[in-house]
This record gives structure tokens, C-alpha cells and sequence, in this order.
């Protein structure tokens, strides 16, 4: 039986593609909605897996497992058990789901552009709940502080909603720039709902998804310098430019002043400000938590464990008097420090590793998508400990695994541009 005839038309290989997209579609909006059609999609995946065996780019996907495993290894010197199983379930995903998106894709070269517009279409109702969220507390309060943060993110926290986002515009805009909107209503509906992404995103003024719009919009920009010619690339920049300035109009104030603020509190920290330990600022939270980390990983070279993580935080916040910290049983706010707390200095190798081996197979081979989405994973990884939860891990696992493994496609950054008429 040919993978196409296993894929198409028996009804478990349907059954797993629908699962698949539904689980694209329902992550942006609400991860309590998640888990069962994702258990269902990871199941019948690994199905079709052992019926028929994916092939799975271990060159880019070898630290992923690896990390895995040495989370596995951990659990030998950790005495919070129970947290440190719980670890290793929500980190499961980093292992099935690259397999699950290589089994999903068998024979369907389509899977990845299929789950981006699922993934779209759930993004684009986050945001229209997100909208009548803040126009709901507006109208309440009176507020203009309810179209932004986590009064217009819909149940996310901002900085997963705007890292989302990132990845709607990246992946839509390497298509629109690569001449793969081949479908006349593709043409005609993503210039309109990208501006409208992207103006949210900004709205959103989460510090992690300013930087990495900013990331990925001059990637973009380049990209379309080096491939568009004439009028085609003039009414592209120009459009780009008009959409950026109306996207720091809308919320140049209060970025700049959260900006101001996380920049006031390295300061603090820079000047060893013994204040910042009591502060309930955010930022000067997240450098405490930065700071105990380190101490932590100087400490303990081989790390606290795996399920160790928080008592060994808790331990430093209290020695501090970080009391905000502690209440809050902060984690470590970048998953590189994290993974260096819990598993010493392998962890933080491994870490850095599962970044940079694909990065650095996406610029070799000119994909700027790949690119794109390790870049915002960076991003986001440097400041939150995105690997430690559903919103995290699944995104992560399931779109690295979908790039890895499939005939992609959006078109990489060619040597020889792609000429347009003038």
C-alpha cells in the first residue's frame, strides 16, 4: 500500500490530520482546549508512524532528544519526585510531536501550509476575542490600558500571544515574498489581516514580542530587497512601512515606557541596588530571578535536578529576602537558565544547542523560514522559561517538527533572486 493510498483514505490517517489541524487551530485561542485532540493526533500519529516509518531529520532534531533525555538522567538526584515526573510529561511533547508531524506529513507535502492556516484562522479568533476582552474592560472602566497586555490577550499571556503572532507574519510574509500566494483569495485576505496582526502584536506591548517583530520584520524587509524588483518591491516597502508606522502609533508610549522600565532595573542591578530584592516591579522580578539562577548554576555545576528547580529558587529568593519572588515561586524567566538550574552546565549546553543546530542549518541552506521561527524561539527562550509549559512546548515541537520533516513549501532565500516584472 503507497504512503499517499495509508494517508488519504483510511479513515485513522483523516482522523489524525483533523485532529492535527485542530489542535492548530485551538492552541492560539485556549490551551485548556488542547489537551484532548492533541493526546488524540500524538496517538493515531504514532500509529501511522509504526505502520509506515517518517523520516525525521535527526540532524536538526539530535538535541531535542537529547534534551529529553537528560531531563530523564535528573531524576537521579532529585527528591521532588513528583514535580520532576510532572516535568517530564509536559516535556514529552519535545519528543512525540517531531515524530507526530513527520508521521502527519507522509505523502502530504501541503501539512505544514495546512496547519498554518489553522494555526492562522485560531490566531485571528485570539485576537477578535482578545478585542472584546479589552473593549469589555474598556467600556467598564473607562481605561486605555485595556487594549494592551494581558487585558487584550484572550487567555495566553502576552508574550506566548505575541510570539504567536510573530510567527503568523513570518511565515505568511516569507510566502507573500517567495511568490507562493498562488491562490486568488490568499492574495486578496493576508494583506488585510496581516496589518491587522501586526498592529495587535504591537498593542500587545509585550517587551519579548516587540524585539522579536522587530526580528523578523527586518529579515523580511531584507528578504524582499534581495528578491523583489521595481514596482513590485517599491509597493511592497512602502505598504511595510505605512503598517509599521501605524503600528508604533498605536502604542509607541507605552512600549517605550516599558522599555524604560526593564532598562531602569538592569541598572539596579548593574549598581547592586539591594532594593530590587523587595521590588514588585516585573522587570526587577525577572532580574532576581536571573540572578539566583546564575548563583544557583555556581553552585551546583551538575544542577539541582529536574524536579528540584523551584526548592533550589525558593532557596535563594528566601536567602535574599525576595519576598515578591517567593511568593510568586518565580521560575528561573529564560529557559536557558532554567535548564542550567535543573541540569548544571550539560543543560544549559544541550539548550543552546537545540537552538543553534537548526539555526544553523537554516542559514546554510537558505531558509529563511526555519530561520525565522528559531530566531523568535531565541527571543522568547532568553526571557521566559517557554519549555516548562503546554503553550511553549507543543508550539515549539509541533512547527520545529513540521519544518524539519517536510518538503517545505515556502521558498528560502535563493542566491539567484527571483526576478518580478517593472
Amino acid at each position: 500500500m503507497s504512503t499517499d493510498h495509508f494517508l488519504d483514505r483510511p479513515v485513522i490517517g483523516r482522523m489524525a490530520r483533523w485532529a492535527w489541524l485542530l489542535v492548530c487551530v485551538l492552541l492560539p485561542i485556549d490551551g485548556g482546549l488542547v489537551p484532548v485532540p492533541l493526546a488524540i493526533a500524538i496517538v493515531l500519529c504514532l500509529v501511522l508512524a509504526i505502520r509506515n516509518r517518517p523520516t525525521i531529520d535527526r540532524t536538526s532534531l539530535w538535541p531535542l532528544f537529547i534534551y529529553y533525555v537528560l531531563h530523564v538522567v535528573g531524576m537521579s538526584w532529585t527528591s521532588d519526585v513528583d514535580f520532576g515526573l510532572f516535568d517530564l510529561q509536559v516535556k514529552l511533547g519535545l519528543l512525540l510531536l517531531p515524530i507526530a508531524a513527520a508521521a502527519v506529513g507522509m505523502g502530504r507535502p501541503d501539512t505544514l501550509r495546512a496547519s498554518m492556516l489553522a494555526f492562522t484562522a485560531g490566531t485571528l479568533i485570539a485576537v477578535s476575542l482578545g478585542v472584546h476582552k479589552a473593549w469589555t474592560c474598556f467600556t467598564a472602566e473607562g481605561l486605555s490600558n485595556c487594549f494592551s497586555q494581558s487585558s487584550l490577550s484572550h487567555e495566553l499571556h502576552p508574550s506566548y500571544t505575541a510570539w504567536y503572532t510573530c510567527w503568523v507574519i513570518a511565515y505568511w510574509g516569507v510566502q507573500l515574498i517567495g511568490g507562493q500566494m498562488r491562490e486568488r483569495w490568499s492574495r486578496m485576505v493576508l494583506p488585510v489581516v496581516l496589518p491587522v496582526i501586526l498592529v495587535f502584536t504591537v498593542m500587545l506591548a509585550s517587551k519579548s514580542g516587540i524585539i522579536g517583530l522587530g526580528s523578523i520584520l527586518l529579515l523580511l524587509i531584507g528578504a524582499a530587497l534581495y528578491r523583489l524588483k521595481g514596482r513590485v518591491r517599491i509597493l511592497v516597502l512602502s505598504a511595510s512601512a505605512v503598517v509599521i508606522a501605524l503600528g508604533i502609533w498605536s502604542q509607541a508610549a507605552l512600549v517605550s515606557a516599558r522599555m524604560a522600565a526593564a532598562w531602569e532595573a538592569v541598572e539596579r542591578a548593574i549598581d547592586a541596588d539591594p532594593g530590587i530584592y523587595a521590588s514588585t516591579d516585573g522587570n526587577a522580578m525577572r532580574l532576581v530571578a536571573w540572578m539566583c539562577s546564575v548563583e544557583r548554576l555556581q553552585q551546583a555545576p551538575l544542577g539541582a535536578g529536574t524536579g528540584d528547580i523551584k526548592h533550589a529558587l525558593m532557596e535563594c529568593y528566601e536567602e535574599k529576602n525576595a519576598t515578591e519572588a517567593a511568593q510568586r515561586r518565580l521560575n528561573s524567566h529564560s529557559q536557558f537558565l532554567q535548564s542550567a538550574v535543573a541540569l548544571g552546565w550539560p543543560g544549559l549546553v544541550i539548550t543552546l544547542l537545540v537552538v543553534l543546530v537548526p539555526l544553523i542549518r537554516g542559514w546554510r541552506e537558505r531558509d529563511l523560514l526555519l530561520v525565522c521561527f528559531i530566531l523568535l524561539f531565541m527571543v522568547n527562550a532568553t526571557v521566559e522559561s517557554v519549555l516548562e509549559v503546554q503553550a511553549g512546548v507543543v508550539f515549539f515541537g509541533l512547527f520545529l517538527g513540521l519544518l524539519t520533516s517536510q518538503a517545505r513549501t515556502s521558498v528560502a532565500v535563493a542566491p539567484n533572486p527571483v526576478q518580478r516584472p517593472s
